[in-house]
């Protein structure tokens, strides 16, 4: 799964004494195995949330680095490790939460990108004109390349210039 932040981004936006006590169940000062697992799930768990909705208009490849996508992930992290034990949240980080997610409605919706990074071509719609040949015994419909977007769509259709 494509993550975008690291422990040390949600410690910037959550105090890191904050974090430790969150995951830390035996509160023993130390985080076990087990419980750094459970850090590395809350961040997992926002970016599953974030890629649902980025999949759709960008290649998560291009979003790798992205300061916005780190920013996000690590408030989304901290809003779902601050909870997990069924506590609320503080404020200010259930405050972060709200913000990302009302923006990655805006951008699911088409009235917001993602800063500094170009939407894919590739999830755009796409349209196939076709002209019938009844001079053919096969392949009598043919995709007319001209005036069509996208690749050619599987099969034996084939493509011919447009031509009155």
């Amino acid at each position: 799964m494509q993550t975008y932040c690291t422990r040390a981004d949600l410690e910037s936006v959550w105090n890191p004494a904050a974090v430790l006590a969150a995951a830390d169940d035996d509160s023993s000062g130390t985080l076990s195995t087990n419980e750094e697992a459970h850090i590395a799930r809350a961040i997992e768990r926002g970016a599953g949330t974030m890629n649902a909705v980025l999949e759709v208009r960008y290649d998560l490849a291009d979003l790798v680095g992205n300061g916005w996508c780190r920013d996000c992930n690590a408030a989304l992290a901290a809003y779902l490790l601050a909870t997990r034990g069924g506590d609320a949240a503080p404020h200010a980080i259930a405050t972060e939460f709200d913000r990302y997610l009302d923006d990655l409605a805006h951008i699911r919706d088409g009235n917001m990108q993602v800063p500094e990074v170009l939407e894919s071509d590739q999830h755009g719609p796409t349209v196939s004109n076709f002209r019938v040949d009844l001079r053919q015994r096969r392949a009598k419909v043919r995709r007319v390349s001209e005036t069509s977007s996208g690749s050619s769509p599987p099969g034996e259709l084939q493509s011919f210039p447009e031509t009155d």
